[in-house]
Protein backbone atom coordinates (compact mmCIF):
# COMPACT_ATOMS: atom_id res chain seq x y z
CA UNK A 1 0.00 0.00 0.00
CA UNK A 2 1.41 3.40 -1.01
CA UNK A 3 1.24 5.82 1.93
CA UNK A 4 3.10 8.54 0.02
CA UNK A 5 5.70 8.99 2.76
CA UNK A 6 8.77 11.14 2.08
CA UNK A 7 10.79 12.53 4.99
CA UNK A 8 11.90 16.15 5.34
CA UNK A 9 15.50 17.06 6.16
CA UNK A 10 15.96 18.57 9.61
CA UNK A 11 17.44 21.84 8.35
CA UNK A 12 14.38 22.34 6.12
CA UNK A 13 12.06 21.54 9.04
CA UNK A 14 13.87 24.12 11.18
CA UNK A 15 13.44 26.73 8.46
CA UNK A 16 9.73 25.94 8.22
CA UNK A 17 9.09 26.14 11.97
CA UNK A 18 10.86 29.51 11.90
CA UNK A 19 8.11 30.84 9.63
CA UNK A 20 5.54 30.72 12.43
CA UNK A 21 4.56 34.09 13.93
CA UNK A 22 1.83 32.79 16.24
CA UNK A 23 2.02 33.62 19.95
CA UNK A 24 4.18 31.79 22.47
CA UNK A 25 2.44 28.78 23.98
CA UNK A 26 0.22 28.24 20.92
CA UNK A 27 -1.02 24.81 19.94
CA UNK A 28 0.52 23.34 16.76
CA UNK A 29 -0.50 20.18 14.95
CA UNK A 30 1.60 17.92 12.74
CA UNK A 31 -1.05 15.76 11.01
CA UNK A 32 1.40 13.29 9.41
CA UNK A 33 4.37 13.22 11.75
CA UNK A 34 6.24 10.28 10.16
CA UNK A 35 9.65 10.07 11.81
CA UNK A 36 8.90 13.20 13.87
CA UNK A 37 11.25 15.75 12.32
CA UNK A 38 8.75 18.62 12.80
CA UNK A 39 7.99 17.44 16.35
CA UNK A 40 11.68 17.61 17.28
CA UNK A 41 12.12 20.96 15.53
CA UNK A 42 9.11 22.53 17.26
CA UNK A 43 10.15 21.25 20.68
CA UNK A 44 13.73 22.47 20.18
CA UNK A 45 13.04 25.87 18.63
CA UNK A 46 9.70 27.03 20.08
CA UNK A 47 7.64 26.80 23.25
CA UNK A 48 4.51 25.69 21.44
CA UNK A 49 2.36 22.81 22.62
CA UNK A 50 2.56 20.13 19.96
CA UNK A 51 0.15 17.45 18.76
CA UNK A 52 1.41 14.76 16.39
CA UNK A 53 -0.77 12.35 14.40
CA UNK A 54 0.44 9.38 12.35
CA UNK A 55 -1.66 6.76 10.54
CA UNK A 56 1.22 4.31 9.98
CA UNK A 57 1.28 2.13 13.10
CA UNK A 58 4.87 1.02 12.56
CA UNK A 59 6.23 4.58 12.25
CA UNK A 60 4.21 5.62 15.29
CA UNK A 61 5.49 2.70 17.38
CA UNK A 62 9.10 3.58 16.63
CA UNK A 63 8.79 7.21 17.72
CA UNK A 64 9.45 7.97 21.42
CA UNK A 65 7.77 11.10 22.71
CA UNK A 66 10.69 13.41 23.67
CA UNK A 67 8.61 15.79 25.83
CA UNK A 68 5.28 14.34 27.07
CA UNK A 69 4.56 17.51 29.07
CA UNK A 70 4.40 19.57 25.84
CA UNK A 71 3.72 16.95 23.20
CA UNK A 72 0.67 14.73 22.65
CA UNK A 73 0.91 11.89 20.14
CA UNK A 74 -1.94 10.07 18.46
CA UNK A 75 -1.90 7.02 16.19
CA UNK A 76 -4.75 7.22 13.70
CA UNK A 77 -6.26 9.05 10.76
CA UNK A 78 -5.78 12.82 10.61
CA UNK A 79 -9.21 13.15 8.97
CA UNK A 80 -10.76 11.96 12.24
CA UNK A 81 -9.15 14.84 14.16
CA UNK A 82 -11.48 17.55 15.46
CA UNK A 83 -10.89 20.86 17.21
CA UNK A 84 -9.03 24.07 16.39
CA UNK A 85 -5.32 24.79 16.19
CA UNK A 86 -3.21 27.95 16.15
CA UNK A 87 -0.72 26.40 13.75
CA UNK A 88 -0.32 23.35 11.54
CA UNK A 89 2.94 22.21 9.95
CA UNK A 90 3.42 19.25 7.65
CA UNK A 91 4.92 17.36 4.77
CA UNK A 92 1.66 15.81 3.54
CA UNK A 93 1.69 12.41 1.81
CA UNK A 94 1.82 12.31 -1.98
CA UNK A 95 -0.70 9.74 -3.24
CA UNK A 96 -2.25 10.05 -6.70
CA UNK A 97 -6.03 10.17 -6.92
CA UNK A 98 -6.33 6.73 -8.53
CA UNK A 99 -4.49 5.14 -5.56
CA UNK A 100 -6.37 6.79 -2.70
CA UNK A 101 -9.08 4.15 -2.39
CA UNK A 102 -6.37 1.50 -2.05
CA UNK A 103 -5.92 2.92 1.47
CA UNK A 104 -9.41 1.73 2.43
CA UNK A 105 -7.99 -0.89 4.88
CA UNK A 106 -6.79 2.11 6.93
CA UNK A 107 -10.19 3.76 6.67
CA UNK A 108 -9.10 6.28 4.01
CA UNK A 109 -11.33 6.67 0.95
CA UNK A 110 -12.09 9.52 -1.44
CA UNK A 111 -15.63 9.67 -0.08
CA UNK A 112 -14.35 10.16 3.47
CA UNK A 113 -11.84 12.80 2.37
CA UNK A 114 -14.48 14.76 0.48
CA UNK A 115 -16.75 14.63 3.52
CA UNK A 116 -13.95 15.76 5.87
CA UNK A 117 -13.38 18.84 3.72
CA UNK A 118 -16.98 19.98 4.15
CA UNK A 119 -18.42 22.27 1.48
CA UNK A 120 -15.11 22.79 -0.29
CA UNK A 121 -15.18 21.95 -3.99
CA UNK A 122 -12.45 19.40 -4.65
CA UNK A 123 -11.68 17.77 -7.99
CA UNK A 124 -11.91 13.98 -8.12
CA UNK A 125 -8.38 14.15 -9.58
CA UNK A 126 -6.96 15.82 -6.48
CA UNK A 127 -3.83 14.29 -4.97
CA UNK A 128 -4.00 13.25 -1.30
CA UNK A 129 -1.78 16.16 -0.23
CA UNK A 130 -4.48 18.59 -1.42
CA UNK A 131 -7.03 17.03 0.93
CA UNK A 132 -4.54 17.31 3.81
CA UNK A 133 -4.00 21.01 3.14
CA UNK A 134 -7.67 21.88 2.70
CA UNK A 135 -8.73 19.93 5.78
CA UNK A 136 -5.97 21.68 7.76
CA UNK A 137 -7.35 25.07 6.76
CA UNK A 138 -10.72 24.09 8.25
CA UNK A 139 -9.01 23.15 11.52
CA UNK A 140 -7.18 26.49 11.89
CA UNK A 141 -8.45 29.24 14.14
CA UNK A 142 -8.91 32.68 12.53
CA UNK A 143 -5.40 34.08 12.25
CA UNK A 144 -3.97 30.55 12.45
CA UNK A 145 -1.01 29.63 10.28
CA UNK A 146 -0.43 26.61 8.04
CA UNK A 147 3.08 25.79 6.82
CA UNK A 148 3.52 22.92 4.38
CA UNK A 149 6.11 21.51 1.99
CA UNK A 150 4.70 19.65 -1.01
CA UNK A 151 5.14 19.19 -4.79
CA UNK A 152 4.76 22.42 -6.77
CA UNK A 153 3.43 20.76 -9.94
CA UNK A 154 -0.09 21.93 -8.96
CA UNK A 155 0.62 25.58 -9.77
CA UNK A 156 -0.11 25.30 -13.50
CA UNK A 157 -2.87 22.67 -13.66
CA UNK A 158 -6.69 23.00 -13.72
CA UNK A 159 -6.89 20.92 -10.54
CA UNK A 160 -4.26 23.17 -8.97
CA UNK A 161 -6.13 26.36 -9.89
CA UNK A 162 -9.28 25.02 -8.24
CA UNK A 163 -7.17 24.00 -5.24
CA UNK A 164 -5.77 27.52 -4.92
CA UNK A 165 -9.24 29.07 -5.26
CA UNK A 166 -10.45 27.01 -2.31
CA UNK A 167 -7.46 28.07 -0.21
CA UNK A 168 -7.67 31.80 -0.84
CA UNK A 169 -11.40 31.80 -0.09
CA UNK A 170 -10.40 31.20 3.54
CA UNK A 171 -7.31 33.36 3.73
CA UNK A 172 -4.05 34.25 2.04
CA UNK A 173 -0.82 32.58 0.96
CA UNK A 174 1.63 34.98 2.60
CA UNK A 175 4.86 33.17 1.70
CA UNK A 176 5.66 30.95 -1.28
CA UNK A 177 9.15 29.46 -1.50
CA UNK A 178 10.33 27.44 -4.49
CA UNK A 179 12.84 24.82 -3.37
CA UNK A 180 15.83 23.97 -5.53
CA UNK A 181 17.86 20.97 -4.44
CA UNK A 182 17.17 18.00 -2.20
CA UNK A 183 14.74 18.87 0.59
CA UNK A 184 14.01 15.27 1.57
CA UNK A 185 15.91 12.36 3.03
CA UNK A 186 16.92 9.73 0.50
CA UNK A 187 17.11 12.32 -2.30
CA UNK A 188 13.73 11.80 -4.01
CA UNK A 189 14.02 14.11 -7.01
CA UNK A 190 10.79 16.10 -7.00
CA UNK A 191 10.19 19.81 -7.43
CA UNK A 192 8.66 21.17 -4.23
CA UNK A 193 7.54 24.38 -2.64
CA UNK A 194 7.08 25.61 0.91
CA UNK A 195 3.88 27.54 1.53
CA UNK A 196 2.70 29.61 4.48
CA UNK A 197 -1.03 30.24 4.66
CA UNK A 198 -2.79 32.52 7.18
CA UNK A 199 -6.49 31.96 7.76
CA UNK A 200 -8.68 35.05 7.52
CA UNK A 201 -5.77 37.15 6.24
CA UNK A 202 -5.94 39.15 3.02
CA UNK A 203 -2.70 40.33 1.50
CA UNK A 204 0.08 39.79 -1.01
CA UNK A 205 2.45 36.86 -1.36
CA UNK A 206 6.19 37.09 -0.75
CA UNK A 207 8.02 34.83 -3.20
CA UNK A 208 11.45 33.39 -2.44
CA UNK A 209 13.80 30.66 -3.58
CA UNK A 210 15.46 28.17 -1.24
CA UNK A 211 18.63 26.74 -2.78
CA UNK A 212 19.88 23.60 -1.04
CA UNK A 213 23.44 22.40 -1.56
CA UNK A 214 24.44 19.47 0.63
CA UNK A 215 23.69 20.32 4.25
CA UNK A 216 23.32 24.08 3.74
CA UNK A 217 20.82 26.36 2.07
CA UNK A 218 20.37 29.97 1.04
CA UNK A 219 17.17 32.00 0.77
CA UNK A 220 16.88 34.54 -2.02
CA UNK A 221 14.13 36.81 -3.24
CA UNK A 222 12.36 35.42 -6.28
CA UNK A 223 12.69 38.27 -8.73
CA UNK A 224 10.06 36.81 -10.99
CA UNK A 225 12.47 34.76 -13.08
CA UNK A 226 10.75 31.50 -12.24
CA UNK A 227 7.30 32.96 -12.87
CA UNK A 228 8.54 34.44 -16.11
CA UNK A 229 9.95 31.08 -17.11
CA UNK A 230 6.64 29.34 -16.40
CA UNK A 231 4.91 31.97 -18.51
CA UNK A 232 7.17 30.99 -21.39
CA UNK A 233 5.98 27.39 -21.24
CA UNK A 234 2.85 25.77 -22.59
CA UNK A 235 1.43 22.29 -22.18
CA UNK A 236 1.81 19.84 -25.05
CA UNK A 237 -1.98 19.43 -25.31
CA UNK A 238 -2.21 23.10 -26.34
CA UNK A 239 0.24 22.52 -29.20
CA UNK A 240 -0.59 19.02 -30.42
CA UNK A 241 -3.30 16.37 -30.40
CA UNK A 242 -2.52 13.29 -28.32
CA UNK A 243 -4.42 10.02 -28.38
CA UNK A 244 -3.86 6.34 -27.76
CA UNK A 245 -3.31 4.01 -30.69
CA UNK A 246 -5.81 1.53 -32.06
CA UNK A 247 -7.61 -0.64 -29.51
CA UNK A 248 -9.05 -3.94 -30.67
CA UNK A 249 -10.23 -5.35 -27.35
CA UNK A 250 -8.98 -8.80 -28.40
CA UNK A 251 -5.63 -8.74 -30.17
CA UNK A 252 -5.49 -12.52 -30.63
CA UNK A 253 -8.51 -12.34 -32.95
CA UNK A 254 -7.62 -9.13 -34.81
CA UNK A 255 -3.81 -9.12 -35.07
CA UNK A 256 -2.30 -11.49 -37.63
CA UNK A 257 -5.55 -13.42 -38.20
CA UNK A 258 -5.21 -16.74 -40.11
CA UNK A 259 -6.88 -15.47 -43.30
CA UNK A 260 -5.89 -15.92 -46.92
CA UNK A 261 -7.87 -12.92 -48.07
CA UNK A 262 -6.05 -9.61 -47.69
CA UNK A 263 -8.90 -7.24 -48.48
CA UNK A 264 -9.47 -5.93 -44.95
CA UNK A 265 -5.98 -6.32 -43.54
CA UNK A 266 -3.91 -3.21 -42.78
CA UNK A 267 -0.35 -2.95 -41.49
CA UNK A 268 0.13 -2.01 -37.84
CA UNK A 269 3.13 -1.41 -35.58
CA UNK A 270 2.69 -3.49 -32.44
CA UNK A 271 5.78 -3.07 -30.27
CA UNK A 272 8.74 -0.74 -29.63
CA UNK A 273 10.88 -3.83 -30.26
CA UNK A 274 9.82 -3.76 -33.91
CA UNK A 275 11.98 -0.74 -34.76
CA UNK A 276 15.26 0.83 -33.71
CA UNK A 277 16.38 4.41 -33.39
CA UNK A 278 14.06 7.37 -33.71
CA UNK A 279 12.15 6.53 -36.87
CA UNK A 280 9.55 3.99 -38.01
CA UNK A 281 10.83 4.12 -41.58
CA UNK A 282 12.26 0.61 -41.35
CA UNK A 283 10.21 -1.47 -38.96
CA UNK A 284 8.50 -4.82 -38.69
CA UNK A 285 4.71 -4.70 -38.95
CA UNK A 286 1.83 -6.98 -38.13
CA UNK A 287 -1.46 -7.37 -39.97
CA UNK A 288 -4.63 -5.99 -38.41
CA UNK A 289 -8.12 -7.10 -39.41
CA UNK A 290 -9.79 -3.70 -39.74
CA UNK A 291 -13.35 -4.00 -40.96
CA UNK A 292 -15.24 -0.75 -41.44
CA UNK A 293 -18.98 -0.40 -40.87
CA UNK A 294 -19.58 -0.15 -44.64
CA UNK A 295 -17.53 -3.23 -45.51
CA UNK A 296 -18.98 -6.34 -47.17
CA UNK A 297 -17.60 -9.54 -45.68
CA UNK A 298 -16.52 -12.44 -47.87
CA UNK A 299 -17.26 -16.02 -46.84
CA UNK A 300 -13.86 -16.64 -45.25
CA UNK A 301 -14.09 -13.49 -43.10
CA UNK A 302 -17.68 -14.21 -42.09
CA UNK A 303 -16.79 -17.73 -40.98
CA UNK A 304 -13.71 -16.54 -39.08
CA UNK A 305 -15.67 -13.85 -37.22
CA UNK A 306 -18.49 -16.27 -36.43
CA UNK A 307 -16.04 -18.76 -34.90
CA UNK A 308 -14.26 -15.96 -33.04
CA UNK A 309 -17.58 -14.77 -31.56
CA UNK A 310 -18.28 -18.30 -30.29
CA UNK A 311 -14.80 -18.42 -28.69
CA UNK A 312 -15.33 -15.04 -26.99
CA UNK A 313 -18.70 -16.13 -25.59
CA UNK A 314 -17.22 -19.39 -24.36
CA UNK A 315 -14.28 -17.65 -22.65
CA UNK A 316 -16.49 -14.89 -21.30
CA UNK A 317 -13.98 -12.23 -22.29
CA UNK A 318 -13.27 -9.64 -23.42
CA UNK A 319 -16.41 -8.59 -21.59
CA UNK A 320 -17.15 -5.58 -23.78
CA UNK A 321 -17.07 -7.67 -26.96
CA UNK A 322 -19.06 -10.45 -25.31
CA UNK A 323 -21.83 -8.00 -24.42
CA UNK A 324 -21.95 -6.71 -28.00
CA UNK A 325 -22.13 -10.23 -29.38
CA UNK A 326 -24.92 -11.21 -26.98
CA UNK A 327 -26.84 -8.07 -27.93
CA UNK A 328 -26.57 -9.02 -31.60
CA UNK A 329 -24.57 -5.90 -32.42
CA UNK A 330 -21.50 -5.71 -34.68
CA UNK A 331 -18.48 -6.29 -32.44
CA UNK A 332 -15.66 -6.33 -34.95
CA UNK A 333 -15.70 -2.83 -36.50
CA UNK A 334 -12.41 -0.94 -36.13
CA UNK A 335 -11.83 2.67 -37.12
CA UNK A 336 -8.40 3.51 -38.51
CA UNK A 337 -7.25 7.07 -37.69
CA UNK A 338 -4.79 9.13 -39.65
CA UNK A 339 -1.21 8.08 -38.85
CA UNK A 340 0.42 10.31 -36.27
CA UNK A 341 3.55 12.38 -36.86
CA UNK A 342 5.20 11.09 -33.68
CA UNK A 343 4.64 8.04 -31.50
CA UNK A 344 5.63 7.30 -27.92
CA UNK A 345 5.46 4.03 -26.02
CA UNK A 346 2.90 3.75 -23.21
CA UNK A 347 5.34 1.88 -20.95
CA UNK A 348 9.13 2.35 -21.02
CA UNK A 349 12.13 1.16 -19.06
CA UNK A 350 15.59 2.40 -19.97
CA UNK A 351 14.94 4.80 -22.84
CA UNK A 352 12.40 7.57 -23.00
CA UNK A 353 12.12 8.44 -26.67
CA UNK A 354 9.64 10.02 -29.02
CA UNK A 355 9.82 8.51 -32.50
CA UNK A 356 9.21 10.16 -35.88
CA UNK A 357 6.57 8.16 -37.74
CA UNK A 358 8.29 8.32 -41.13
CA UNK A 359 6.74 4.98 -42.06
CA UNK A 360 3.25 6.48 -41.54
CA UNK A 361 2.42 3.43 -39.46
CA UNK A 362 -0.84 2.65 -37.77
CA UNK A 363 0.00 1.78 -34.16
CA UNK A 364 -1.56 -0.28 -31.40
CA UNK A 365 -2.81 1.23 -28.15
CA UNK A 366 0.48 0.64 -26.33
CA UNK A 367 1.64 3.79 -28.14
CA UNK A 368 0.54 7.41 -27.93
CA UNK A 369 -0.08 9.17 -31.24
CA UNK A 370 1.05 12.83 -31.32
CA UNK A 371 0.44 15.25 -34.19
CA UNK A 372 0.36 19.00 -34.74
CA UNK A 373 0.27 21.52 -37.55
CA UNK A 374 3.92 22.37 -36.90
CA UNK A 375 7.03 20.91 -38.48
CA UNK A 376 7.19 17.35 -37.10
CA UNK A 377 10.97 17.64 -36.75
CA UNK A 378 10.57 20.71 -34.54
CA UNK A 379 8.01 18.86 -32.43
CA UNK A 380 10.35 15.88 -32.23
CA UNK A 381 13.13 18.10 -30.89
CA UNK A 382 10.82 19.74 -28.36
CA UNK A 383 9.96 16.28 -27.03
CA UNK A 384 13.33 14.50 -27.22
CA UNK A 385 15.37 16.37 -24.62
CA UNK A 386 16.25 16.04 -20.96
CA UNK A 387 13.92 18.86 -19.90
CA UNK A 388 10.98 16.72 -21.01
CA UNK A 389 12.50 13.46 -19.78
CA UNK A 390 12.79 14.91 -16.24
CA UNK A 391 9.09 15.80 -16.35
CA UNK A 392 8.17 12.27 -17.43
CA UNK A 393 10.28 10.67 -14.71
CA UNK A 394 8.59 12.88 -12.12
CA UNK A 395 5.01 12.23 -13.25
CA UNK A 396 5.16 8.59 -14.41
CA UNK A 397 4.17 5.64 -12.25
CA UNK A 398 6.75 2.94 -11.61
CA UNK A 399 6.13 -0.80 -11.78
CA UNK A 400 8.20 -3.95 -11.37
CA UNK A 401 11.59 -4.19 -13.09
CA UNK A 402 11.81 -0.41 -13.20
CA UNK A 403 9.08 0.04 -15.80
CA UNK A 404 7.63 3.54 -16.10
CA UNK A 405 3.99 3.90 -17.10
CA UNK A 406 2.82 7.21 -18.56
CA UNK A 407 -0.88 8.05 -18.60
CA UNK A 408 -2.38 10.26 -21.29
CA UNK A 409 -2.79 13.12 -18.83
CA UNK A 410 0.95 12.88 -18.12
CA UNK A 411 1.70 13.34 -21.82
CA UNK A 412 -0.93 16.09 -22.13
CA UNK A 413 0.77 18.12 -19.39
CA UNK A 414 4.35 18.01 -20.70
CA UNK A 415 5.56 21.62 -20.65
CA UNK A 416 7.24 22.95 -23.79
CA UNK A 417 8.50 26.42 -24.71
CA UNK A 418 5.86 28.52 -26.44
CA UNK A 419 6.58 28.10 -30.12
CA UNK A 420 6.18 31.81 -30.80
CA UNK A 421 9.01 32.58 -28.39
CA UNK A 422 11.58 30.31 -30.02
CA UNK A 423 13.93 32.41 -32.12
CA UNK A 424 14.32 31.72 -35.82
CA UNK A 425 17.93 30.64 -35.38
CA UNK A 426 17.02 28.26 -32.52
CA UNK A 427 14.17 26.89 -34.59
CA UNK A 428 16.57 26.03 -37.38
CA UNK A 429 19.02 24.46 -34.93
CA UNK A 430 16.30 22.30 -33.38
CA UNK A 431 15.00 21.06 -36.72
CA UNK A 432 18.54 20.25 -37.87
CA UNK A 433 19.37 18.42 -34.65
CA UNK A 434 16.12 16.43 -34.82
CA UNK A 435 16.91 15.37 -38.39
CA UNK A 436 20.41 14.34 -37.31
CA UNK A 437 18.90 12.33 -34.44
CA UNK A 438 16.54 10.53 -36.82
CA UNK A 439 19.21 9.86 -39.45
CA UNK A 440 21.94 8.70 -37.09
CA UNK A 441 20.22 7.59 -33.88
CA UNK A 442 23.08 9.33 -32.06
CA UNK A 443 21.80 10.22 -28.60
CA UNK A 444 24.39 12.98 -28.27
CA UNK A 445 22.00 15.05 -30.36
CA UNK A 446 19.56 14.91 -27.43
CA UNK A 447 22.12 16.68 -25.29
CA UNK A 448 22.57 19.30 -28.03
CA UNK A 449 18.80 19.85 -28.21
CA UNK A 450 18.69 20.17 -24.41
CA UNK A 451 21.34 22.89 -24.51
CA UNK A 452 19.42 24.92 -27.12
CA UNK A 453 16.27 24.75 -24.99
CA UNK A 454 17.96 25.47 -21.64
CA UNK A 455 17.38 29.28 -21.74
CA UNK A 456 13.66 28.73 -22.38
CA UNK A 457 13.35 26.45 -19.35
CA UNK A 458 15.81 28.35 -17.18
CA UNK A 459 17.49 25.05 -16.26
CA UNK A 460 21.12 24.10 -16.89
CA UNK A 461 21.42 20.65 -15.27
CA UNK A 462 18.54 18.76 -16.89
CA UNK A 463 20.70 15.86 -18.07
CA UNK A 464 22.14 15.29 -14.59
CA UNK A 465 18.70 15.46 -12.98
CA UNK A 466 17.32 12.95 -15.47
CA UNK A 467 20.24 10.59 -14.87
CA UNK A 468 19.63 10.68 -11.11
CA UNK A 469 15.89 10.10 -11.50
CA UNK A 470 16.31 7.20 -13.91
CA UNK A 471 19.02 5.58 -11.78
CA UNK A 472 16.81 5.82 -8.71
CA UNK A 473 13.89 4.24 -10.57
CA UNK A 474 15.91 1.40 -12.02
CA UNK A 475 17.92 0.59 -8.89
CA UNK A 476 14.84 0.72 -6.66
CA UNK A 477 13.28 -2.10 -8.67
CA UNK A 478 16.33 -4.29 -9.23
Amino acid sequence: MNLGQVYTKRMVADFMTGLFTIADGSGVLDPCMGHGVFIHSLLSNTDYHVTGVEIDAESFRRFDNPAPERCTLRQGDFFDVEGEFDGIIMNPPYVRQEEIDQMAPLGVTKQKLQSACGLMTISTKANLYMYFILRSILLLRDGGELIAIFPNSWTNTPVGRQFREQMVYYGSITDFINVEGEAFEGSPMVDVCIMKFVKGCMGTTTCQVMRIVGDTYTIETDKGQDKSRRGNLVKLKATASIRRGITTGANKFFVNPPLFTQEHLVSILSSPKDFSGYSTKHCRKDNLLAIQSTAVLNEEEATYLHNSAIAIQKEGKPRTLKQLIEAGQPWYYITIPEPAQIIFSYIVRSNLKFVLNEGKCNVRDNFYMISSTRDPLLLLALLNNYHVYVQLENCGKTYGKGLLKLQKYDIDDIELPRLGLISESDNEKLVGLAKALVDSGDERRIEDITAVLAPYYGVENAKERFAQLRKKRLTTHE
